[in-house]
């Protein structure tokens, strides 16, 4: 879902040319938003994740962090100015901190790893994933237009966050340190 975030050059030529008033400083002010808002809740979702024994908070987190990161393309679609941008980078942001720490969680009680690796041989492959993705965002942003890819983002993030959801249920809530993988 992070991924999202790899189309933020396309992004920046979509508010020029659909916002009224768009200029490289508010783009600018519009990431910043998303960062900032990431920055200030991360640490209180990590630390709210940390300590749910049971795994229940963190499932909403996970929850409501989806909605969040899945309503945001489709709502840069019905934005009519920057402040408009700059509440749904917000909201964007809110989504991403929530769901985090339970994706983390996630991973480190379903695979194994050697200590001292955590998480990143997943993190590095997603990454990966995302750049190919990326590029084939571009080609649909040049063929069929930019609100066209808002909508393929959006329709591919609600399955992503279809499938963490079902995941997280089946995997996610297990009190026992049994590895999948």
């Amino acid at each position: 879902m992070i991924a999202f975030g790899l189309l933020t050059p396309i992004f920046a030529l979509f508010l020029i040319e659909r916002i009224p008033n768009a200029s490289l400083l508010t783009v600018g002010m519009a990431e910043a938003i998303f960062l900032m808002t990431l920055a200030i809740l991360r640490p209180f979702t990590q630390l709210s994740s940390q300590s749910d024994t049971k795994g229940y908070r963190t499932q909403y987190l996970l929850w409501f962090g989806s909605i969040f990161i899945v309503l945001s393309p489709f709502l840069y679609l019905l934005s009519r100015d920057m402040l408009d941008i700059f509440v749904i980078q917000m909201i964007y942001g809110i989504g991403v901190a929530f769901s985090e720490p339970a994706w983390s969680r996630l991973v480190s009680q379903t695979c194994s790893l050697p200590s001292g690796k955590y998480n990143e041989p997943y993190y590095a492959t997603g990454t990966l994933v995302a750049a190919g993705l990326a590029a084939i965002g571009g080609f649909i942003a040049e063929m069929q237009g930019i609100p066209a890819l808002l909508l393929y983002v959006g329709t591919t993030l609600f399955c992503a966050a279809l499938v963490m959801v079902y995941i997280y249920n089946r995997l996610g809530m297990r009190t026992h340190k049994q590895k999948l993988w």
